[in-house]
């Protein structure tokens, strides 16, 4: 079916507003934030309503991309997060007491969208001016994360994806395609490098093994100038749509592989500063900081993997996904070269 963009929109905020309603929140400010696969508004409450007055995220979530259970676990976890004060969003249930609320148009485009309402995350966005202060706020609350974590039991039923190597680089997490397609699509003139992280974090994996002194529930996403706010000495984290349990040093790997991505910075200060700030929060012992590097590399072909197995799913997205394979590819051998010289 094809629409403009704006009436994709028009009709994007009529969900939004069905799903409020099942909060009680019929004719709140709602401010559109952006759309890129989630749709995602700012609602601001008065006085007087059943949710507490303030500023929340209503999240009007991708189809197709994240399970329902997957969804209510998010949930369970920001909400197990929160009461242990780490400032994370907080989740609000409808008035059903449901984590998750359906709302549904009647639209073929957009079809019916499983809806999540969450509390705000103040704070202030980087885009530059990025300092080691800045790595070691996050890592103080990548350490209370990974405490909580570590000593906390889910509820029955929890599950979240897993980021092992099967869910980073095979079929334990889709992307639209065939994980073997996808892999063997990656341009021929990239694939020793891909294939080579690929081969080693299977390596690390077999000898890091899974108690929960290496791996268990993180984040998984959190580069600091995408889903990290910043309140004076304090990391906000939020968008945990890609929480899931994987190795502890991969929480490591994602902001630093962002972060050289977004700088060329070859130099191991913001490392330093990260690793500093969560061992004032937590014992790094033997979570496997040693292969930090590689799970900065695996960051960037995992991505590599994104692009390629969306272009096959959305053939539509096949240049924009060609250049930035091409993109990763140059950054994933700088990586690989220094790993190697040691």
């Amino acid at each position: 079916m094809s629409m403009t963009y704006r009436a994709f929109l028009l009709r994007l905020r009529k969900l939004a507003e069905i799903a409020l309603r099942k909060y009680g929140l019929e004719d709140v400010k709602l401010r559109f934030i952006n759309y890129s696969g989630n749709g995602l508004y700012q609602v601001t409450v008065p006085q007087g309503r059943p949710v507490p007055s303030g500023k929340y995220t209503l999240r009007l979530h991708q189809p197709d991309y994240m399970k329902p259970k997957f969804i209510t676990s998010e949930m369970e976890w920001l909400s197990a997060l929160h009461q242990e004060g780490i400032r994370v969003p907080v989740p609000i249930r409808n008035l059903d007491g449901e984590w998750i609320t359906i709302a549904d148009g009647g639209y073929e485009v957009p079809q019916r969208r499983n809806c999540t309402l969450i509390g705000w995350t103040d704070g202030r966005l980087l885009n530059k001016n990025i300092r080691p202060k800045h790595f070691r706020a996050l890592g103080r609350v990548m350490g209370r994360m990974h405490t909580q974590s570590r000593g906390w039991k889910p509820p029955k039923g929890f599950a979240r994806p897993h980021w092992d190597w099967d869910g980073l680089f095979g079929d334990g997490f889709s992307y639209g395609a065939p994980a073997k397609d996808a892999r063997e699509a990656i341009p021929n003139a990239h694939q020793d490098i891909f294939n080579d992280v690929l081969n080693r974090v299977k390596e690390a994996s077999e000898q890091l093994g899974r108690s929960k002194s290496v791996y268990g529930l993180i984040h998984a996403d959190l580069g600091v100038t995408d889903n990290v706010a910043f309140q004076a000495e304090e990391a906000r984290p939020f968008d945990f749509d890609d929480c899931g349990f994987g190795y502890w040093v991969f929480d490591f790997g994602v902001p630093l592989g962002h972060y050289f991505i977004d700088t060329n910075d070859t130099s191991k200060t913001m490392e330093t500063a990260l690793i500093s700030g969560y061992e004032e929060t937590a014992d790094i012992g033997d979570i496997g900081i040693e292969y930090l590097d590689l799970f900065k590399a695996a960051r960037i072909a995992q991505l590599m993997f994104f692009y390629q197995a969306s272009a096959l799913a959305h053939p539509e997205s096949k240049e924009e996904a060609k250049a930035e394979i091409i993109l990763h590819a140059g950054y994933l051998r700088r990586v690989l070269k220094t790993m190697d010289r040691g």
